[in-house]
């Protein structure tokens, strides 16, 4: 489980709409602090110190209740029981810590201990921290959560636009055989952009839970058949073996680029396998057709496959008589005459400055 998987872990327990999340926003709102455990093991029962076993059932006004006792709560990880309030807790001092106060320092040493989720609610600092591991996470106020991913939506909806009118001047250049690897390289790094963006709304809606409703579906809507769109333009300009292609592969190394090499377009004509040097971004690149055949709604993905296994790339495609193409398995008049009056629709309204 990487850091990420835990975060959301989390956030399924504790944001707006849990049941979980009541009971911690009552203490705190009730100028009230407390230590919670999420779930016990063997490791949890041999720190225990004194308190009380309850073995109640859990309801946030009682959680409310026994956060006016100074010890710490050790409930299920169902939050369906408190098993036991006002314990002490005497996690192993090998575990560091680089908390100054005495109930965040505990806390963050059981969480390591313990490897159980545990969180403190500050009166002090008015405030909620979360421990899981290694991992602190401090929960932000929720307006000021919304806030952000408001703001990061409309640099989504801006990326987006981009991307869009980009790739409509891409498909006039690959009808007219005028594509350079500058063009191909500079719409990959704004998908990769628009990725980076969504991985930062996903722990925004994940953190907002049941408030974030409204913010998911309008990223479901700017992101509606983008993967696909990625996909065949990544296969389009891929080079090397079909059966070497592994758009996972592709997509682990992109994600694992720094925000300076983010802006070198170099490093994606490399990853695309055109070449590592700045003089590469100025090659002429041939597309192979999966992209601009895939809008085609009368060509399946295997009529697509046949056709760029016998001419290679769109070009040829584009070039070849209808004899030629009839020669193809499957591929009837009727679907060469859609393929035909597609290409000259493209061209017409790139042109006009439509957007495909």
């Amino acid at each position: 489980m990487d850091m990420n998987d835990d975060i959301f872990e989390i956030f399924s327990l504790v944001t707006p709409g849990t049941r979980l999340s009541e009971g911690i926003r009552n203490i705190l709102d009730g100028s009230r602090g407390a230590l919670i455990v999420v779930g016990i093991n063997e490791k949890t029962q041999g720190i225990l110190d004194g308190g009380f076993f309850i073995n109640c059932d859990y309801t946030p006004e009682r959680l409310f209740e026994l956060a006016k006792m100074d010890g710490a709560i050790i409930i299920d990880e169902n939050i369906e029981k408190i098993y036991y309030a006002n314990v002490h807790l005497h996690p192993s001092r090998e575990y560091e810590t680089t908390e100054s106060g005495t109930r965040h320092r505990t806390a963050q040493r059981v969480a390591q201990h313990t490897g159980q989720m545990v969180i403190t609610v500050s009166e002090r600092r008015k405030s909620i921290t979360i421990y899981k591991g290694k991992i602190k996470y401090k929960l932000n106020n929720i307006s000021v959560v919304a806030e952000q991913a408001t703001q990061a939506l409309k640099t989504l909806e801006k990326y987006r636009n981009v991307l869009d009118r980009e790739i409509s001047k891409l498909t006039l250049l690959e009808l007219e055989d005028l594509v350079t690897m500058d063009e191909v390289a500079s719409i990959a790094q704004r998908f990769e952009m628009i990725y980076r963006i969504k991985k930062e709304l996903k722990i925004y809606v994940a953190e907002l839970g049941t408030e974030g409703r409204l913010i998911k579906l309008q990223i479901k809507e700017l992101l509606l058949e983008l993967k696909e769109e990625k996909i065949n333009f990544i296969k389009d300009y891929y080079k090397g073996e079909k059966e070497d292609f592994d758009i996972n592969a592709i997509n682990a190394v992109l994600e694992k680029l720094t925000d300076t090499e983010l802006l070198e377009l170099e490093k994606f004509a490399s990853i695309l396998g055109h070449g590592k040097t700045h003089n590469s971004l100025y090659n002429k690149v041939i597309p192979k057709g999966y992209r601009v055949l895939s809008k085609i709604r009368k060509l399946s993905k295997k009529d697509i496959e046949k056709l760029i296994d016998k001419y290679e790339n769109l070009t040829e495609i584009q070039d070849a008589s209808e004899e030629e193409l009839l020669s193809v398995k499957g591929i009837s008049k009727f679907k060469i005459k859609a393929m035909k009056q597609e290409f000259k629709r493209i061209k017409n309204i790139n042109e006009m400055g439509i957007e495909v």
